[in-house]
């Protein structure tokens, strides 16, 4: 008697000889490394982006500033060189304008009379007893005065010592020459030294 073998139908959707457990390893393996792929791709972007800690940055130069070779401005107790003041002038000489120069601890006389200063040795005797700069002062107010008016002769007079400067002068025509008046502040502040006024004007020749 023959004893027939029935081989039983796979299940459906079951191809014969696949293993349902091998697939699902498959699938568990590539799973595993997608993961580790992107844990990977993180870790590697991390680093990156991370700041070190330990790194330090390179400081700043701040500019320096190069010393300026120009002295600063200070107070000094030279007089100073800047151009004469100008005045104005009243008076029977007929002149409406006169030059002031002066010049702390400057020296001299005070006097109306004005002393004609139309040669070098004249100018010379003029600034005998002046200092602190003003004879160079004077002499170049005069060269000044020659120059703007040739037809005419320079004068000039010590008017005041004190602590403020004449605020106009009049000038007068008599017999002993020109006489030159000052008009001094009516309050007069007080000061440590005495500075020196002196009035050039030019006068018109006859």
């Amino acid at each position: 008697m023959q004893t027939s073998t029935r081989v039983s139908d796979p299940l459906p959707g079951h191809r014969a000889g696949h293993r349902p457990g091998r697939r699902l390893a498959g699938l568990t393996g590539l799973a595993g490394l997608l993961l580790a792929g992107g844990l990977s791709a993180c870790a590697s972007g991390g680093d990156d982006s991370a700041t070190d800690p330990n790194a330090t940055s390179t400081p700043t130069e701040a500019p320096t500033e190069t010393p300026s070779d120009e002295p600063s401005e200070e107070p000094s107790g030279e007089p100073s060189d800047s151009a004469p003041a100008t005045l104005r002038a009243v008076g029977s000489a007929g002149i409406s304008e006169a030059l002031l120069v002066d010049a702390t601890e400057g020296g001299g006389s005070p006097s109306t009379l004005a002393f004609a200063l139309d040669t070098d040795q004249a100018v010379d005797d003029f600034v005998v007893g002046l200092q602190a700069g003003l004879p160079a002062k004077v002499s170049s107010a005069v060269a000044d005065l020659v120059e703007q008016a040739p037809d005419a002769t320079p004068y000039g007079a010590v008017v005041s010592t004190g602590c403020e400067p004449p605020r106009s002068v009049a000038i007068e025509a008599g017999e002993a020459g020109f006489e030159v008046v000052p008009k001094l502040p009516k309050n007069t502040v007080q000061c440590l030294a005495p500075v020196t006024y002196v009035v050039l004007f030019a006068a018109p020749n006859a």
